[in-house]
């Protein structure tokens, strides 16, 4: 297993603040895009920002277990700083973590590029849908389960291929 060094440990810090605080800004966006759209709405915005920081520390950092780190912190700093979701986002943020660290760990972490970032987006709408329909009782029909499953999948594709993108332009691997 490769050796985290102190440049991405440092990194991994450096998300973790910016996203803890976009997180804690990100519900209040999450909550006007519901009153103004709706669930389905709601969740194609904004989900895909709560996926966003396990592609962009995979991108970066480009070794096993980035991708978790990179959700899982965020998300403990979102739980320290009072939000809506309390501790629960700290349960968010392992699962979507352990969802998206899949797509690299399904390349056997030798690919980090554009689809596995992608994939790091989607993945996570499974275990997000299924926590929100355990914990908040967001329960719905199956048709609108799928609706509502793909609006999620949608938002964390967009917002990893977002992600994958930035990272190229902060590594200088292109742009």
């Amino acid at each position: 297993m490769e050796k985290y060094t102190l440049v991405d440990i440092l990194v991994l810090g450096v998300i973790a603040a910016i996203y803890g605080v976009l997180f804690y800004i990100w519900w209040d966006v999450y909550y006007a895009v519901k009153a103004v759209g709706g669930p389905v709405a709601a969740r194609l915005v904004t989900y895909g920002l709560w996926f966003m920081p396990a592609p962009l520390a995979a991108s970066l950092i480009r070794k096993p277990g980035s991708a978790v780190l990179g959700e899982v912190l965020p998300a403990l700093l979102e739980s320290i700083i009072p939000t809506p979701g309390g501790l629960t986002n700290l349960i968010y943020g392992v699962a979507q973590g352990v969802f998206s660290e899949a797509s690299y760990a399904g390349f056997l972490y030798k690919k980090y590029g554009l689809l596995q970032a992608i994939l790091a987006g989607a993945l996570p709408a499974l275990p997000a849908f299924a926590l929100d329909a355990a914990l908040f009782g967001d329960i719905y029909p199956v048709n609108e389960a799928v609706i509502v499953v793909s609006a999620i999948a949608v938002s964390g594709a967009l917002y990893g291929a977002i992600a994958h993108s930035v990272a190229r332009v902060v590594s200088g691997r292109g742009s």
